[in-house]
């Protein structure tokens, strides 16, 4: 092989540049502190390497997003201890006013007003900011959680913290849980607000003071001289107190018929009456009101007992079941002068079905009527006040510029409450249709919405013009008899002289994104309206139907009459809507009308501070209240919505709302109401005492928030922690992994120099070499 200049050349370049390259390496792995610096050096290196620093940059962040978090979580848990800590107080003052016999009226508003001071307390600390950022919004944390009404205005959202690959931990507690929260360890409790007085012993001469019922006494106590009629005392005195009270003669007095209704755990709708002999107890009548409620030989679903006020309480024995509600009240004959030829006797009573004939009856003293609940600051649609008689036919309560009704509408499928989207069909108290069921021992069970009474939508407007809307459930029927039936409801309006002002049936629109044939260009049919079956029929077409006639306007529905035998076309459909549309956008202009978050129907006026509009929501059961046999075994499905009941007041129940509770307490000791009375300044109150329980509910809830949000505090700074310790221990691995050994580089670079400088000498010697070194 012949050795040119030029291939030497080439040879003692790639030389020089292989062991400039390597110094350089060497010197770049000691600057960089690395053992490699390019993927392709080593891939294992590379790959650990990478998937190391992931890992360290997530638990840094972690740990950086945690400290933020914990001191979020941390006042959280400061704040709640405050506001426990001011609810401790507020419960001992509110155990000093009832005691009731040891203040004046001075001292009992004064403690109210030391209530009211830690409200304000209790509000202020809930509205606590750190950083700019609410406590208790959710994760709204710019919104002010807690208005001076009470009213919560955030949401019920976690805010989450990065805790680990795809983990989150919440660190906030939202006030929608604190405020307005449900305990499924809480059973519903109501009572009567009536109390039952010994009236038999009023007529001993020795007695001085009121005596109250106890659960051993006889029915004849609690109506005494009241079996004969004011005529007949007038005429011939009152009845003896042991000569007319005799065992013998005890066994001659009338008995009382008892008339219920209401709505059982199970959330069936109910009424029934049952009939007691003079000589039962009261604790007779308690086991009967327990079996109308469901209670059987086997299986109790409710406690029925009196109190010391005499008065009848019920507990629900299933834990977060909202749905329990009853009104009750007695019809005894009377003995009366011969001029009293209307006075109703014992058969009668038992056959009384009708409570518009009940009340007349009572009203004109044609028998005596034995009362439990009594709401006397309730009026009736035709403006009268409610009486123990009346059940659900009563006009919702006017708050300021708002109508309100007092019934929760509760889902049963989930005890929710109801919400715009909430379907009628999912609360109503609808009968299974099995044994024991409402109704299953006749023919009063409704089992569908669709074959339920009419209901009543009775509206006084704002402008004063009075409207009667009438629901029927039933009222289209397409495919009778097929498959394909459906049932859809039908609205009449009539007007205060009765006339029909507007029929149609109910309508939405849907997205149809079939072609349209006859356009030209073809497009889209769009929006087309349809009926609303009954079994979808839900609250916010009740809400918009209540804001148009409560506007007192029908605009362009005024006068109309839509098809309603299922045969109207789409065009005809479209229009209607279109009518129905632009009446309720006119109305709601001044009226506005949605569900709360407690499931109330909530009706605003728009246009002024105290309005005038007048609601009553009720079903229409055409004098068919009630059963027309005695007996609790003969019950009837009663009315299966009820929107404002004149029913048992309620002390305790599984959900909350934390302020306005508060606000009923303080007014309980401000009017003095120190248990329920009907004859109170509120007698839809269970007063102090019952303030008293719901109190250590509301402690309770909060503790268990206050747990919550420890433990929140706890993870999250454990988690801290961990992030923390990981995070050196991953900065170690991964030390060990990619970081250079300095002695062993140092070395590699020494050799690597001295074959550099060897390679530059034995370059610079053959450079020398010529044909004079051969010769």
């Amino acid at each position: 092989m012949r050795i040119t200049n030029q291939l030497q050349s080439r040879q003692n370049l790639l030389n020089y540049q292989s062991s400039a390259a390597k110094n350089y390496d060497s010197i770049e792995k000691l600057s960089a502190h690395m053992k490699i610096t390019r993927p392709y050096e080593d891939v294992g290196i590379y790959v650990d390497a990478t998937r190391l620093d992931y890992e360290a940059t997530t638990l840094e962040q972690i740990k950086e997003a945690t400290t933020k978090a914990s001191e979020f979580a941390k006042n959280t848990d400061q704040t709640l201890n405050d506001f426990a800590d001011t609810l401790d107080s507020f419960k001992v003052k509110l155990i000093q006013a009832a005691n009731s016999g040891e203040h004046s009226t001075t001292s009992r508003v004064a403690i109210a007003n030391d209530l009211k001071a830690m409200r304000d307390q209790l509000v202020s600390i809930s509205n606590t900011a750190i950083n700019g950022q609410y406590l208790f919004s959710g994760t709204a944390v710019d919104t002010k959680p807690i208005s001076a009404d009470g009213t919560y205005n955030g949401n019920g959202n976690n805010i989450e913290v990065l805790a680990g690959s795809n983990l989150t931990v919440p660190f906030n507690i939202p006030g929608e849980g604190l405020f307005l929260g449900r305990d499924n360890d809480y059973a519903k409790q109501v009572t009567t607000n009536i109390t039952l007085i010994n009236k038999h012993e009023e007529l001993n001469p020795q007695t001085v003071n009121e005596e109250y019922m106890r659960l051993t006494d006889e029915i004849y106590k609690f109506i005494g001289t009241d079996y004969r009629t004011s005529a007949k005392i007038a005429a011939d005195g009152k009845m003896n107190y042991t000569t007319d009270f005799t065992r013998d003669k005890v066994v001659d007095l009338p008995p009382t018929v008892f008339f219920m209704q209401g709505q059982r755990p199970s959330g069936e709708s109910f009424s029934t009456k049952f009939e007691l002999s003079a000589g039962a107890k009261v604790s007779d009548l308690l086991e009967q009101m327990g079996r109308a409620m469901g209670n059987t030989d086997t299986n109790k679903v409710v406690e029925v007992s009196i109190n010391k006020d005499a008065q009848i309480q019920m507990t629900n024995l299933q834990n977060g079941n909202e749905m329990m509600s009853f009104s009750i009240f007695g019809l005894t004959a009377q003995e009366g002068t011969a001029q009293e030829a209307n006075l109703w006797k014992t058969d009668k009573i038992q056959k009384a079905t009708s409570l518009e004939e009940i009340k007349k009856a009572v009203a004109d003293g044609n028998v005596h009527l034995t009362s439990f609940i009594s709401s006397p600051n309730y009026v009736s649609p035709d403006d009268g006040i409610a009486t123990a008689t009346d059940y659900d036919k009563v006009n919702f309560a006017n708050k300021g510029a708002t109508v309100q009704n007092n019934t929760s509408q509760i889902v049963r499928k989930d005890n929710s409450f109801a919400t715009n989207n909430t379907r009628l069909s999912e609360v109503a108290g609808l009968s299974s249709g099995q044994i024991g069921a409402v109704g299953a021992a006749g023919a009063g069970a409704v089992t569908s919405l669709a074959n339920a009474d009419d209901l009543i939508l009775d509206v006084t407007a704002k402008n004063g013009v009075k409207l009667k809307a009438t629901i029927t459930f039933g009222g289209t029927v397409t495919g009778a008899g097929t498959p394909n039936q459906k049932t859809y409801p039908v609205i009449t309006i009539r007007d205060e002289q009765g006339k029909a002002v507007y029929q149609g049936n109910f309508y939405k629109t849907f997205w149809n994104e079939q072609i349209d044939p006859n356009a030209n260009p073809p497009r889209q049919i769009g929006n087309q309206a349809k009926m609303v079956e009954t079994d979808d029929l839900s609250f916010k077409e009740i809400n918009d139907m209540l804001t148009i006639l409560a506007s007192g306007n029908l605009d362009k529905m005024n006068g109309r009459g839509e098809k309603i035998d299922g045969t109207a076309t789409q065009d005809e459909l479209n229009t209607a809507y279109a009518r129905f549309e632009e009446t309720f956008l006119q109305a709601s202009v001044s009226v506005e009308s949605t569900m709360d978050h407690r499931g109330l129907i909530t009706l605003k006026d728009k246009t002024t501070s105290a309005t005038n509009i007048k609601i009553a929501m009720y079903q229409d059961h055409k004098d068919k209240d009630y059963p027309a046999d005695v007996g609790t075994a003969n019950t009837k499905s009663a009315s299966v919505l009820s929107f404002n009941k004149n029913d048992a007041v309620t002390i305790d129940r599984p959900s909350i709302d934390l302020f306005a509770d508060l606000d009923d307490m303080i007014e309980a000791v401000f009017n003095g109401d120190f248990y329920g009375n009907a004859n109170g300044v509120n007698p839809r109150t269970s007063g102090v005492q019952g303030a008293i329980k719901r109190l250590d509910h509301i402690m309770d809830h909060v503790n268990k928030i206050h747990a919550i949000a420890g433990t929140n505090s706890r993870h999250i700074t454990d988690t801290n922690e961990r992030a923390t310790t990981l995070y050196l221990n991953v900065a170690e691995v991964k030390s060990t992994v990619i970081d250079a050994d300095y002695g062993e580089l140092a070395m590699q670079f020494q050799n690597n120099l001295l074959a550099y400088q060897a390679m530059l000498q034995a370059t610079s010697k053959i450079n020398q070499i010529s044909l004079l070194n051969y010769m």
